[in-house]
């Protein structure tokens, strides 16, 4: 339920063209979300440094469902894709919408103080141009920064 009311909420705001950022460091344990209607969501689970789990989340729109895939970064560097990279459907079964769950990966390590955890989800599309890579586009970078 809380999420559902944080999407209902974040959708008025872009309806009134407000911007809802938070970039504020984590002590290892984070949860954002990147977007507008549909987003790309993040979760660090740990405590000080040490992350002991990343989550790669897509938030949707009502019930609806996006096919394509989430891409974790660590520092602007490719750490995983869900699924192993294939697309699949990902689907809401709520009238408010709903965070589903894209991959998680166990980490189980410390990291460096200002290390940024993203989450990036790709919809394919298969349009080309502007807005686009290879037929996907984002719907957003979700980060997470290490405090």
């Amino acid at each position: 339920m809380r999420n559902a009311l944080t999407r209902i909420v974040t959708i008025a705001a872009v309806a009134l063209g407000l911007t809802l950022t938070a970039t504020a460091p984590v002590l290892a344990s984070a949860d954002k979300c990147k977007g507008d209607a549909f987003a790309s969501c993040v979760a660090v689970n740990g405590k000080k440094r040490h992350v002991n789990w990343i989550k790669s989340r897509v938030a949707l729109y009502a019930k609806t469902c996006r096919y394509g895939h989430s891409q974790v970064l660590i520092n602007n560097k490719h750490y995983a894709d869900s699924n192993g990279g294939r697309d699949k459907d990902y689907c809401s079964k709520s009238v408010f919408g709903d965070e589903v769950t894209t991959g998680t990966w166990k980490v189980n390590r410390n990291y460096a103080k200002g290390t940024k955890i993203c989450s990036k989800f790709w919809v394919r599309t298969g349009a080309t141009g502007p807005g686009t890579v290879n037929g996907y586009q984002s719907l957003g970078t979700a980060c997470a920064t290490i405090g």
